[in-house]
C-alpha cells in the first residue's frame, strides 16, 4: 500500500485500492462527496483503522485519492487574473456556498480568491480537460499543449500555412497544427498502394544524401520535416501531400494538343522530330502549298551543288551508285539533322553520286526563318560541310556535335535544325504541368540529371517556372525505351524511383560503376536489374547528331598513301600523330594500315 502525509491531517495515510471491505458508508473529508469502497480508491488514516477509538481527529478520515491529488493554487481560465487557493480547513458541516463557475451550491474545501469561490468539481474537470490539452508527442522531446484556437502560423511538422487548432511548445518555438500531431504512424496511401507509408519527424539519415522530390506534388522533400515514406521503393510524400484527396492538378485545357514526351523508342523519337520539323517548315511558310502538295521530283537545294532526286519505298531505281542497289533494310543518313531514314515509310532526296540525303522535311526547311527565342529572324542557316569537310558544331540547346544544317540566332547560338523544330510547349510525364521552352537559368540544375546549368552552354531548356522544375532538352527528349548490347532485354526509362518497386538497395551505374541517384532518372531492367546513368546508357551520345562514314578524305597537315575514313573510334587506339587515347571521338581512319588520327586536335 502507499502512504501519504497530507497537509490536512497530521498522521501518514494509506492508499486502499478499491479493497471489497464491508464498513458503513463514509464520505471525503475535503469534498462531502460519499466514498464507494469497491470503486474508488481512497486515503485513510492508519491510527483510525487500527484503533476506531482513537482521538477525533482520526477516526473516520477519509480522502478520495483524486481529492488528494489536487493542487493548493490553481488558475482557472473564467478568473485568469486571480488564481485561485485550496482553502486550507472546511467550512461547517451545514454550510453551503455557490461556486461561481458552474453557479452551484457545494460543501467542504474550494478554490478561492479575494472575490471569487470555485469548488472542487469544477476544478477536477477543468485539470482533466488540461491532461487532455497536454501531448507527450514522439515527434518533441518536451510536452506539447492544444491550443483551442484556430490559428494561421507555419507549422513546424509540414512547413504550410494554415488555420487550425494547434499544439504548441511552452519550453521552445515549437509550434505544429492538431492534424499533424493526429497523423498516424502508418499510412495507406493512396498515390502508392504498393505498401505501407511510414511516418518519421524528419528525412532518415540513410536517405540525406540525395534530394527527394515529393511523389505527389514533386517538389523537394525538406530534411528537416516529418515526411512519409516507403523504404521499400523509396517513395517519399510531404505529411499533407499523402492525405489529398486526389492528385494535385492544374487545368490541363491544351494539354491534349501538346506533343507528349518521352517517344516509346529511338525510332519513335526520330518521327517525332520530323514532325516538328515538317511543322516548322510549314509555319515557316505560311502553309505554302509547296509543303502540302505533291512534292517535286527533283530539286535543286541550297546546301548540295548537284540536283536532288526524289524517292521513296516504291522508288524502282534507288541507288547510290551503278553497283549498288539499297535493300529496305539499309540505313541512310539525312544530311541535315543526322537522323536515319526509313526505306519503308519516308520520301527524302538524294544526290546518287555524293551519297548525300535529305527527308523531305528537311529538304523544304526555310533558310530564314523566325523564332520565338531570337525575337526576330535567324540570322543565317547553312549546312555545317558546306565549309569543311570535318567541321561540327556544338548545338547550345541540346549539346550535342553535329554537322549538318544549324540555325545561328543572333550571330552568337546556334542550333542544329531539330532543335530549332522543336514545339514552345511540350507535356512530359516527369512532371505534371506542360514545360515550357525557355532561356537557361543561371544558378538552376536539371532535375533529371543534375547537371547545373552554369557549368554547360546550353541556351535554352525545357521548364515549369511555377515548380522551379527545368529540364535539359537532351534529357527530355530521351525514349522510354532503349537497348544495350550487354542487356538481351528493353532498358526502361526511370522518371520516379517509386516505379521500380521492391528495390530497396542501391542502384548501381553499370558502365562508370558509380552510384546512381535514385532521384534523378535513369534506365533500368527489372529482369536483370542492370542500370545506367541517363547519360551513361548511350556514352557516344555527344556525337549522335555527327553524319559518319565520308570516304577517300585526303588530309594536308597530316598526308598518308591511302584514303582517310571519318568514323567513331569505338576501340581502345591512339592517335598516331599525338600519342594520345583516341577513344570514343571521331577520328580520321585507315582501316588497312590501323592509322588513326584525331580530326579536333590534330587535324587542321
Amino acid at each position: 500500500m502507499g502512504e501519504l502525509k497530507h497537509f490536512l491531517h497530521e498522521h501518514k495515510l494509506i492508499l486502499n485500492e478499491a479493497e471489497p471491505v464491508v464498513c458503513k458508508d463514509v464520505e471525503c473529508d475535503m469534498c462531502r462527496q460519499p466514498i464507494n469502497k469497491l470503486i474508488d480508491a481512497f486515503y485513510s488514516c492508519n491510527i483510525s483503522l487500527i484503533d476506531d477509538s482513537s482521538s477525533s481527529n482520526c477516526a473516520g478520515f477519509f480522502l478520495h485519492k483524486t481529492c488528494s491529488e489536487l493542487p493548493s493554487t490553481f488558475t482557472h481560465p473564467m478568473f485568469p487574473q486571480h488564481p485561485l487557493s485550496l482553502l486550507s480547513r472546511p467550512y461547517k458541516k451545514n454550510y453551503y456556498y455557490k461556486c461561481y463557475a458552474c453557479v452551484g451550491v457545494s460543501q467542504g474545501f474550494m478554490y478561492v480568491s479575494n472575490s471569487e469561490k470555485v469548488c472542487l468539481k469544477c476544478v477536477k474537470s477543468e485539470l482533466r480537460s488540461l491532461e487532455g490539452r497536454t501531448h507527450d508527442h514522439p515527434g518533441h522531446n518536451h510536452p506539447l499543449t492544444l491550443v483551442q484556437r484556430p490559428a494561421l502560423f507555419l507549422c513546424d511538422a509540414c512547413n504550410t500555412t494554415a488555420t487550425d487548432l494547434s499544439y504548441i511548445c511552452n519550453k521552445c518555438c515549437f509550434w505544429i497544427h492538431k492534424s499533424c500531431a493526429d497523423a498516424p504512424i502508418t499510412y495507406q496511401c493512396k498515390f502508392h498502394k504498393e505498401h505501407t507509408l511510414i511516418l518519421d519527424y524528419s528525412l532518415p539519415q540513410e536517405y540525406r544524401e540525395f534530394f527527394w522530390l515529393c511523389g505527389i506534388c514533386s517538389k523537394f522533400i525538406n530534411h528537416s520535416y516529418w515526411v512519409y515514406y516507403c523504404a521499400n521503393c523509396r517513395f517519399f510524400a510531404h505529411v499533407k501531400c499523402a492525405s489529398l484527396p486526389e492528385m494535385l492538378s492544374d487545368d490541363d485545357s491544351g494539354e491534349s494538343n501538346l506533343m507528349h514526351f518521352p517517344a516509346h523508342d529511338e525510332a519513335s523519337l526520330h518521327k517525332m522530330m520530323q514532325q516538328c520539323i515538317m511543322k516548322a517548315t510549314d509555319d515557316a511558310l505560311l502553309h505554302n502549298s509547296a509543303t502540302t502538295a505533291e512534292p517535286s521530283s527533283y530539286i535543286k537545294h541550297w546546301a548540295h551543288k548537284h540536283q536532288l532526286t526524289l524517292r521513296n519505298k516504291n522508288s524502282k531505281t534507288l541507288t547510290l551508285d551503278l553497283n549498288h542497289k539499297l535493300e529496305d533494310t539499309e540505313l541512310l543518313i539525312c544530311d541535315g539533322c543526322a537522323k536515319p531514314i526509313s526505306l519503308v515509310d519516308e520520301i527524302f532526296y538524294e544526290c546518287k553520286s555524293c551519297n548525300f540525303f535529305l527527308h523531305r522535311s528537311c529538304a523544304l526547311f526555310p533558310e530564314k526563318m523566325e523564332h520565338h527565342l531570337a525575337g526576330n529572324q535567324v540570322d543565317d542557316i547553312s549546312l555545317v560541310r558546306e565549309f569543311n569537310e570535318l567541321g561540327f558544331i556544338l548545338c547550345q540547346s541540346c549539346h550535342i556535335l553535329g554537322n549538318g544544317i544549324f540555325l545561328s540566332i543572333n550571330k552568337t547560338t546556334l542550333f542544329d535544325i531539330g532543335c530549332a523544330s522543336l514545339p514552345r510547349i511540350i507535356k512530359h510525364e516527369g512532371h505534371r504541368h506542360p514545360l515550357n521552352q525557355l532561356k537557361y537559368p543561371d544558378d538552376d540544375f536539371c532535375k533529371a540529371c543534375l547537371f547545373e546549368y552554369a557549368l554547360r552552354k546550353e541556351k535554352i531548356m525545357y521548364g515549369c517556372e511555377k515548380c522551379g522544375f527545368y529540364i535539359h532538352v537532351w534529357c527530355a527528349l530521351r525514349p522510354h525505351m532503349m537497348k544495350h548490347r550487354w542487356d538481351p532485354h528493353p532498358l526502361y526509362l526511370i522518371l520516379f524511383v517509386k516505379n521500380v518497386a521492391d528495390h530497396p538497395h542501391d542502384f548501381d551505374c553499370e558502365f562508370c560503376s558509380e552510384n546512381i541517384d535514385p532521384t534523378t532518372w535513369f534506365y533500368h531492367c527489372n529482369t536483370c536489374d542492370l542500370s545506367f546513368h541517363i547519360h551513361c546508357i548511350d556514352p557516344y551520345y555527344l556525337f549522335s547528331n555527327m553524319k559518319l562514314g565520308a570516304t577517300n578524305i585526303c588530309c594536308d597537315s597530316h598526308p598518308h598513301p591511302h584514303g582517310l575514313t571519318l568514323v567513331l573510334n569505338k576501340k581502345k587506339r591512339r592517335c598516331s600523330t599525338c600519342g594520345e587515347d583516341a577513344t570514343g571521338v571521331p577520328v580520321l581512319e585507315c582501316s588497312p594500315c590501323k592509322y588513326v588520327v584525331h580530326i579536333h586536335k590534330c587535324v587542321k
